[in-house]
């Protein structure tokens, strides 16, 4: 049953994550530098993998930045700890670095969570510089884990803000590869495993076009045209003939956020 309350993007996008996971997988998500992108890749991801253990998939194993696995959510208090903060967090197990790199490389991992700066139209994220490497107008963070993410995990999920600077026809440095170029061109660089598999935005969901690797509009959410994706894409997006609504959370899914998974609105942006 659809819920008749006013939800949240955040709780929108936890719910439309969480139906996706299957019981017995492992997801992983990590840190990041502050601001939106925290919500985005550290806890609205935490919300979902929350929201699937209480449901479908009671299982699935949360991997809060490789380390603490699966946290007392009510321990979290902020989306970019570190140090002793993250040692107070409960947990039923922590695991090394070497531990974490070592499931990553047998393949152990099946999902992950993004963002970038800039994403293109076959997947491929960047956070490492805008412009020419060698003399950028800007330079970021840098890769981190996103080749692993990319390349050695069993799926990644794009959460990112929905505007032409960020959709580009090209990225200007591949820091996570999606398709790269077009079919054939992660198999040609000897990419075996994983890639995009969606990315999620304020307006809609996309996935990708198995025959040209281009990404396509696979839902919108309510309210949303695909004139304002178009308007919102600096590329051609690949759209069916039927765009169906992105399911809104039901009663009992909101239930679970609001009352057990984050009640005081840390994860999914409320406080």
């Amino acid at each position: 049953m659809a819920s008749s309350e006013r939800y949240t993007l955040e709780e929108m996008l936890a719910v439309t994550l969480a139906r996706d996971f299957r019981d017995g997988e492992r997801g992983f998500t990590g840190m990041a530098t502050g601001g939106r992108t925290g919500v985005l890749i550290v806890g609205i991801p935490i919300a979902a993998m929350a929201l699937a253990r209480r449901t479908h998939a009671p299982n699935l194993t949360i991997l809060y930045t490789g380390h603490i696995i699966n946290p007392a959510l009510e321990d979290i208090k902020g989306l970019y700890e570190s140090g002793p903060t993250l040692a107070a967090v409960r947990c039923e197990a922590r695991q090394s670095s070497a531990d974490i790199f070592s499931m990553v490389e047998r393949g152990e991992i099946d999902f992950g969570f993004s963002s970038a700066a800039q994403v293109d139209q076959y997947g491929n994220i960047n956070t490492t510089v805008i412009g020419d490497y060698r003399r950028p107008t800007l330079r970021m963070l840098g890769a981190v884990l996103l080749p692993e993410h990319f390349t050695l995990f069993g799926r990644e999920y794009i959460l990112i803000e929905h505007t032409r600077r960020r959709f580009v026809p090209r990225v200007d440095f591949i820091s996570g590869p999606g398709f790269i170029d077009g079919p054939g061109a992660r198999e040609k660089a000897g990419l075996r495993r994983g890639g995009p598999r969606w990315v999620l935005t304020e307006l809609g969901v996309f996935d990708f076009d198995q025959a040209t690797c281009r990404m396509r509009v696979k839902s919108l959410h309510p309210g949303h045209t695909i004139a304002e994706v178009r308007d919102r894409t600096g590329f051609e997006l690949i759209v069916p003939p039927q765009v169906p609504e992105t399911t809104p959370p039901t009663d009992e899914e909101l239930r679970l956020l609001r009352q057990e998974i984050d009640p005081h609105g840390v994860l999914l942006a409320r406080a």
